[in-house]
């Protein structure tokens, strides 16, 4: 990137209209580069070992806050990583260590605990300080820092979903478009820097009962994840230029609790279903249909995978309530268009307008003393409920076609 103009990143997305300059933005182009690239170095790899804690993913009979996360407080063998990896684990370790130091609020609450708030508060106090073990660039670390702060959720909301998850696929790709991931990072070094932070950000989940943002319930992938899925399918994929070498599970038995034992600690994917399992009860068809749905319909990795990153065309990229919130900076991720690199259309509004449409944007700082966002018709997303539907033989949506080509959700029949 030849010496960008660095800028403090701004709200572009307002409504569906604003899809269309996204779908041809450069900022766009960037995010896939950047996921072409990291799915490209985990295919055929594990997360090292000692990076998944057992105890983030198995249920604990006895539960006393922080002590089901006591595993995470064991280091991990940092020599084989290099220097730039270190930093950005070093980030992640400070994140988690400021989770103890801002234990949960005592008593029942039914939406996320404002515990949460105060942890925002710290990070977004300390970030500038850690961006400049990369650079002293201020331009590039506010930047840079917005997606970063933005990763762990909704400060306001105490929310997170899949829009924050892509905010750290954005932090992760500009540290590898300056060059502060080296571009022969290793695929294993990458597992790790995402395995550190899926860490923490259940842990955020758990400790401060995070609402899932945007969910669909129990129509959606998963009430909190989506790229999580992608990686773990894509490591259970061969590198394109070798073969096949190393036993891969087969697709139709992940559910299994033998899969689920066998690699909970070394693949994302499964990782993320042990996960659901600690934190949902009930049958599994029921809470997770479409993740059965894959499970009982498809029978190659690849084909996962590619009916994954379709979804996520869909549900992340092309969905308001997610984008919305992924704000434009001149320099990592810019709002001008791909093929021109002019800038794109931008809303004027007027003043209380814009005020309206940013309030909820406000930095973790400035919003103590708030509740939530108010519900209006143009911030809810209706979905039907599952009990509502006529045939009750519906309840597990099929993702096959009658003619077995894609469906709407991406994934083909065998």
């Amino acid at each position: 990137m030849s010496s960008p103009n660095f800028s403090k990143p701004e709200k572009r997305i307002f409504d569906g209209s604003d899809l269309v300059y996204f779908q041809k933005s450069l900022a766009l182009k960037r995010l896939h580069l950047v996921i072409s690239v990291i799915l490209d170095k985990v295919k055929g790899q594990s997360v090292p070992k000692g990076w998944l804690s057992p105890a983030t993913v198995t249920r604990s009979r006895t539960k006393t806050v922080g002590t089901e996360f006591e595993a995470e407080k064991q280091p991990c063998d940092l020599t084989g990583l290099s220097s730039s990896v270190g930093k950005v684990i070093g980030i992640l370790d400070n994140c988690n260590l400021l989770i103890d130091e801002t234990p949960p609020f005592e008593g029942p609450r039914r939406y996320g605990n404002l515990a949460c708030r105060e942890w925002h508060v710290k990070i977004e106090a300390n970030a500038g300080t850690w961006l400049q073990a990369f650079s002293s660039n201020r331009g590039l670390n506010d930047e840079l820092g917005y997606y970063l702060l933005n990763s762990f959720g909704s400060a306001l909301r105490l929310d997170y979903g899949s829009g924050h998850e892509l905010s750290y696929v954005a932090f992760i790709g500009g540290l590898m478009e300056c060059g502060f991931l080296e571009r022969d990072v290793l695929g294993s070094d990458l597992l790790a820097i995402f395995a550190r932070y899926y860490e923490i950000t259940r842990r955020l989940i758990v400790e401060y009962n995070l609402e899932p943002a945007g969910s669909h319930g129990v129509w959606g992938l998963d009430d909190h994840f989506h790229f999580i899925y992608i990686l773990g399918a894509a490591q259970f994929n061969p590198p394109e230029d070798k073969k096949e070498t190393q036993y891969i599970p087969p697709v139709q038995q992940v559910l299994t609790a033998q899969i689920i034992d066998g690699y909970k600690e070394s693949n994302l994917y499964v990782n993320a279903i042990a996960f659901i399992y600690k934190i949902k009860l009930g049958p599994f068809n029921e809470h997770s249909p479409i993740i059965y749905d894959i499970h009982h319909s498809v029978s190659l990795w690849s084909k996962v995978l590619s009916g994954l990153l379709k979804m996520y065309e869909v549900e992340v990229f092309g969905k308001v309530p997610v984008v919305q919130h992924f704000w434009f900076g001149n320099g990592l991720y810019p709002w001008k268009d791909a093929e021109t690199k002019a800038d794109l259309p931008v809303k004027q509004f007027e003043i209380n307008d814009q005020y309206d449409k940013n309030e909820e944007e406000s930095v973790p700082g400035l919003i103590n003393g708030f509740t939530g966002t108010k519900t209006t018709r143009s911030n809810i997303t209706l979905t039907a409920a599952p009990w509502a539907r006529s045939d009750v033989s519906q309840r597990v949506p099929d993702m096959r076609s009658k003619q077995g080509t894609h469906t709407q959700r991406g994934f083909k029949r065998n």
